[in-house]
């Protein structure tokens, strides 16, 4: 099962945030999901472990960008997917048992909590990205190990998502892919650096096509593509011609 929510927001005056804002979304979702069921967020808090969830941007129309932080005034709002329903609910139900929102130091009122309709995931789509996706690998430098961000430039990004992928499907349903084919050619790109604590981190916001495995497309399609998808990394839209407008 996949769902895909929207939390719309309202400042009700205008609110500054910082522009690295995806640690403190994050902390809120979690904080949510604990308040009603501390069980699940005992179990999404375990480190190296995939959650199985991710979340969109920070959306708003009057948006203004300066120096390292935001300012939003009146509306925004960010979507959020997972295959786990209990991931889903949990989520929903403590933003609404609790319907004022802080963001960092940034204040909203939640306004609106709706369900996005769902795709059927094809075999070959075009995507669009709702947050960066952010790949790793390790290199071995001066007989040390260290983690290094990938770009689309290097064969490696598409190898690692498609890994990725296939670990997370067998981790979700308890069994291998029929089907572990995938093929990405990158239509756009533009490269980002976001700050998660006191680290950096490259990624990259594009509109890709993907095809090959239909089960690895849905996947990436609802707990999201990359790594870091629960720090606000790999959400993705279908922007397939009819499908754009359907888009929630």
């Amino acid at each position: 099962m996949n769902v895909r929510v929207r939390f719309s927001l309202l400042a009700q005056t205008p609110q500054i945030l910082p522009i690295n804002y995806n640690y403190y979304i994050a902390s809120m979702i979690y904080r949510r999901i604990e308040s009603v069921n501390p069980d699940l967020s005992f179990l999404l808090h375990k480190p190296n472990t995939i959650k199985f969830f991710t979340f969109s941007k920070l959306m708003a129309k009057k948006r203004k960008p300066f120096g390292d932080q935001i300012r939003i005034e009146g509306r925004a709002y960010f979507d959020f997917t997972s295959p786990k329903k209990d991931i889903v609910i949990s989520l929903v139900e403590g933003m609404l048992q609790e319907p004022n929102v802080k963001i960092a130091n940034a204040n909203f009122v939640l306004e609106e909590v709706k369900v996005l309709r769902e795709k059927e995931i094809c075999g070959k789509e075009i995507f669009s990205t709702l947050s960066p996706i952010s790949v790793t690998t390790v290199k071995v430098e001066d007989g040390h190990r260290k983690i290094v961000d990938l770009y689309p430039n290097e064969p490696k990004f598409y190898e690692n998502i498609r890994k990725n992928l296939i670990k997370k499907y067998r981790l979700l349903y308890g069994e291998e892919p029929d089907d572990t084919d995938l093929e990405i050619k990158v239509r756009r790109a533009k490269a980002k650096r976001i700050k998660i604590k006191n680290t950096f981190h490259r990624c990259v916001e594009m509109v890709f096509e993907a095809s090959g495995s239909k089960e690895l497309l849905t996947i990436g399609y609802q707990a999201g593509f990359g790594e870091r998808n629960s720090m606000g990394f790999g959400m993705v839209k279908v922007v397939n011609g009819r499908r754009r407008a359907m888009e929630g």
